[in-house]
């Protein structure tokens, strides 16, 4: 479920602010914006920016998740690898390389297709 309730929003981060037992003068200040704003943030009467919420659930120690937004790591030890491999090419081995790796992808493609079709 995602929250996108202002008086929701509001009340997380006030709810954090006062846990980490901070003024919103403070809380303003370290997140470059003034007292006022942050109070009108707090009371549900603005949605901060992009940039601002983020701050808000850095200082605060907000997970992202408390939000309703899932986030998911799609990462694994392979494929940082083969990233990091892929990002030290030039461009002629880049295009060298994709190439053969398409070819590859396509041949298992038609090995997986031909197999299937003669069990069939």
């Amino acid at each position: 479920m995602l929250y996108e309730d202002k008086n929701f929003i509001a009340g997380k981060i006030k709810e954090a602010r006062k846990k980490a037992l901070m003024t919103q003068e403070q809380l303003a200040e370290q997140i470059g914006i003034s007292a006022k704003q942050l109070s009108r943030i707090e009371n549900g009467d603005y949605i901060p920016s992009l940039i601002t919420f983020l701050n808000l659930i850095q200082i605060l120690n907000i997970g992202i998740n408390d939000f309703g937004i899932k986030i998911t790591n799609n990462s694994n030890a392979i494929r940082d690898k083969f990233l990091k491999l892929v990002y030290c090419m030039n461009d002629d081995e880049l295009e060298f390389f994709y190439g053969v790796i398409l070819n590859i992808k396509n041949n298992i493609f038609k090995i997986t297709n031909q197999k299937k079709s003669k069990s069939q």
